[in-house]
Parts: C-alpha cells; structure tokens; sequence
C-alpha cells in the first residue's frame, strides 16, 4: 500500500539572503513539468532528499495570487530580500516526507523584481497571460489531482492515505479535490471559508454597522453595489478581460459557483477546519455555520478549530504574537493521529 501526504498551503515568508539560490536545485528541490493540452504546463518539485526512499508525500499549495514561489525584491540601495509563499520548512519535512511544491499557471518557480519599498512588491510583480487565462478553481483542482495520480505511479510512496491541506484559497479547493480524486483521505481547510465567497463581503459590512464603524444605510447601499458586481461576475463566468479587486472574473466565478460546505457534507472522510475570530477575510460567522450544519445532519468526521483572538494570518490580537507556527504544530500533530 501507498501512503500520499499532501499538504496545500498559504503564507509569507521572508528572508534577507548574502547569496539567493537561483534555481529548484538549489532549494533542494528537483523539477517536474506534467504537460496537458487544456491545463498547459504543470510545474511541480519535490524534495531531493530521500527521494527514492518510501515515505508519505507532502504537497505544499500556496492561496490566491500571481506570486512565484519564491520572489527576490531589490532596491535601489542594492539591498535584497526573498519573499516566499510556504510557511512549512519543507527542507526539515523532507526528513520524513517527499514534500512537492505547485507553481501557479505561466508562473515561475523563481522570479526578481526592483522596488524602492518592499511592501511594494505584490502590486509591481505583474502575473503573466497564461495565469490570467487559466486561474481558476478548476485548474487548481485538476492541476493537483493529475499530480497525484502521477506521483503515485512514479516514486515510492509509504501507504495509501492522502491528505490534502488548504489555506485560504487552497482552503476552498481541497473539498473539491477530495471529490474529484478519490485517493484523498483527509482534508484541512485553514481560513478557506465554508460558504459562498461573496458572502464573506456582504457579511463584512454588516458587522461593521455592529461595530458602529459605519451606519445600516451605508452598509445597505455597499451591500447593494456589491450584489450588482456579483451578478456581473456571474454573467461573464469566462471573461478574463474583467477584473474585480485583482482576480479576474474567471477566478471569481469559478470559486463563487462551488460551495466548500456542499462539498464537504458529500465526504465522509475526516475533515479539519481551522479559523480565526479575527479573520476578516473569512468572517467567523461563516466559519461557524459549517460546524451547526455538520452537527444538524449528524456528521461526525469534522474537527473544528478556533483561534478566537487570530486574523487570517494568525497575528493574536490579544497577546500581540504570531501563532502560525503553533497553528501549524496543530496541523501536523492533527495528521499523525
């Protein structure tokens, strides 16, 4: 039996480097590209570390955006820095596990770009054509599961358990992907939301009316203007040429159409979901819902985690600290149960 450990994840890293490694190789990392005629080119490494040893298979997903997976920021003062979108050490998982990483659509592995302040970084790299063309809640489900498929077939695999891990982003497509491939065996939705992502918008503003930040009227008429874009968005499913808050329409429809709770009630494998009672990206009181829900139908393969003081990123609000790490601690302890 084969075990495959995946893993699909979200975060910044940064780092101020002597000498940035340039290419996977360097990184540890060797390179495959699965070639598809609808999908285009699907990049992926995997650890070179034990890589012909038998061991669980981790892959790491980042969320939304055009990022590399690595991207090197210059100044003009001729200082660097790398900015990285796995939060895992992936080099100390490789110890135990065959960790792969999933370049986006026409997005490098490795990319540089010169800005005067490096908060300035995600509004001047510009994604490429093909990533605006093919982005999409279907890529990122179909582009994984063929990778699964293929991994499986290719290097030796401990066992025949997968677990898919997503954060944000990532969050939302791993019910899909466990519906889509049925190798998956696990799935962790971290600050992915559970409903539609629209309702995150419109449930924002009427908090803020509770929060006294702005009156009902005005919240009704910014929910109003919402609802108009959403029905925009909806009726120009395909169209890459629109655009809303960065994503093009394409992207919006394709993960607005499909509804992680749906999804996740169609499985009877177990499922984690992590939140954040801060998180204003997805509203806690979506997050919620997906566990009454659960309790109303009488499922009992969901694990619901809260950090009540963390944002999306799990700043604690309270203790004014991270608590990524700890997050992640959770996770990992989570699947070797």
């Amino acid at each position: 039996m084969k075990k495959i450990l995946i893993i699909i994840f979200f975060g910044i890293l940064t780092a101020n480097l002597f000498a940035q490694p340039k290419t996977p190789d360097e990184y540890g990392l060797k390179q495959f590209c699965l070639k598809d005629k609808s999908l285009g080119d699907i990049n992926f490494y995997i650890t070179k570390n034990g890589i012909e040893e038998s061991k669980p298979l981790l892959i790491l997903l980042d969320g939304s955006g055009h990022l590399p997976i690595y991207l090197l920021l210059k100044n003009d003062d001729g200082k660097s820095q790398i900015k990285g979108t796995i939060p895992f050490r992936y080099n100390e998982l490789s110890k135990n596990y065959h960790v792969v990483l999933i370049s986006k659509p026409g997005t490098p592995f490795l990319d540089s770009i010169q800005v005067n302040t490096y908060e300035q970084y995600s509004e001047n790299y510009k994604p490429s054509k093909e990533y605006t063309e093919k982005l999409s809640l279907e890529w990122r489900v179909n582009s994984t599961s063929k990778i699964i498929d293929y991994l499986s077939k290719e290097i030796e695999i401990k066992e025949s358990e997968i677990i898919a891990i997503g954060y944000s982003e990532g969050g939302q497509l791993v019910p899909k992907l466990a519906l889509e491939n049925g190798r998956v065996t696990k799935i962790i939705n971290i600050v992915g939301g559970g409903l539609n992502q629209f309702y995150d918008f419109i449930t924002a503003e009427r908090l803020k009316v509770h929060k006294g930040i702005i009156s009902a009227d005005s919240a009704q008429n910014k929910i109003d203007s919402l609802n108009f874009k959403f029905k925009e968005i909806y009726k120009n499913p395909n169209a890459t040429d629109k655009f809303w808050l960065g994503h093009t329409y394409k992207r919006w429809a394709s993960f607005c159409k499909d509804i992680p709770l749906e999804n996740m009630l169609k499985l009877d494998i177990p499922i984690l979901l992590v939140s954040g009672g801060y998180d204003e990206n997805s509203p806690i009181t979506g997050i919620d819902y997906v566990e009454l829900e659960f309790l109303r139908q009488g499922k009992e393969n969901l694990t619901y985690k809260v950090y009540p003081n963390c944002d999306h990123w799990f700043n604690d609000q309270a203790l004014e600290t991270n608590r990524l790490t700890e997050m992640l601690n959770y996770v990992i302890k989570w699947i070797e149960k």
